[in-house]
């Protein structure tokens, strides 16, 4: 029986600038797929920036595409999915913490 496992990387920007966007050519992504995420609205893209915030994200749905073989919009919305989980999560936990 073969089976599926998502590695979970955290990242971080030593100097993030004051507005703590990012340029998407400081970034190692390809610009045609930043541009296709903003598309599907998964992340915001001004003046060729995106918010720090997302770099994460982007790189769990490259992740996801990759090793799930799904495509873009798919691997978007395992991640939205992913997200909601993880908050209810947190909430059951601040809901059972809140009963002891």
């Amino acid at each position: 029986m073969s089976g599926y496992y998502i590695r979970i990387h955290k990242s971080s920007y030593e100097d993030v600038p004051e507005n703590n966007r990012i340029t998407i050519d400081e970034l190692p992504f390809q610009p045609l797929i930043l541009e296709r995420l903003a598309a599907l609205g998964v992340i915001d893209i001004q003046e060729s920036t995106i918010p720090i915030d997302q770099v994460d994200r982007v790189a769990k749905i490259l992740r996801l595409r990759q090793f799930l073989r799904v495509n873009l919009s798919g691997a978007a919305v395992i991640c939205e999915l992913l997200d909601r989980l993880e908050e209810q999560d947190d909430e059951i936990k601040r809901l059972k913490r809140q009963r002891e």
